[in-house]
């Protein structure tokens, strides 16, 4: 009798719950920079903690075209972000969370792929580096499926010794399967 009772019920997913583990892949752009191969593509884990919260860790390769006369000379970065996301908001079920985090940064920056000379015989100072910072970013997250989750996000983030400058701002989506 008790499983015909349950049948009839409608069970729901649990969601965020301690421990649960996912993989996130994203994509994202620098505001304001000019479309051309201007990206950031990251992927990375994600553990969630109580309450909503997550820690997380991407690994994330970007590549930004800096205008020189008539060419464009590139710079490439790879970098390890790691750190701690918030619940800060969510509806009733939370389908739909507003999360803020912070995290660490640290990685290396290749200016023209590591080529110091120009095309027109110019010399760069520096064409690799060592970089390190901080990141803010506030998520918006959307659970498609029980396991799939839509993302997208904001992220302001301060690298010390990048060629792309001290403060940098980044718009992006992501998917994120939970398992």
């Amino acid at each position: 009798m008790l499983f015909i009772l349950t049948m009839g019920s409608r069970s729901l997913a649990q969601q965020m719950i301690p421990k649960q583990k996912g993989f996130e892949i994203s994509y994202a752009v620098f505001p304001g920079s000019p479309a051309k191969q201007n990206y950031v593509l990251t992927a990375g884990f994600v553990s969630y903690k109580r309450n909503g919260n997550y820690m997380f860790g991407v690994g994330e390769y970007s590549r930004k075209n800096n205008e020189y006369e008539n060419d464009d000379i590139p710079i490439d970065t790879f970098l390890l972000n790691g750190g701690y996301s918030l619940y800060v908001w969510g509806d009733s079920m939370r389908n739909v969370n507003i999360n803020l985090g912070n995290s660490g940064l640290v990685g290396y920056e290749q200016v023209n792929r590591g080529n110091a000379i120009l095309y027109d015989g110019s010399v760069l100072d520096s064409t690799e580096s060592f970089i390190y910072g901080v990141a803010g970013k506030l998520s918006f997250e959307s659970y498609l499926t029980e396991h799939l989750v839509f993302m997208v996000n904001g992220q302001l983030r301060f690298l010390q010794n990048s060629q792309l400058g001290a403060l940098q701002s980044l718009f992006g989506c992501g998917l994120r399967y939970n398992f």
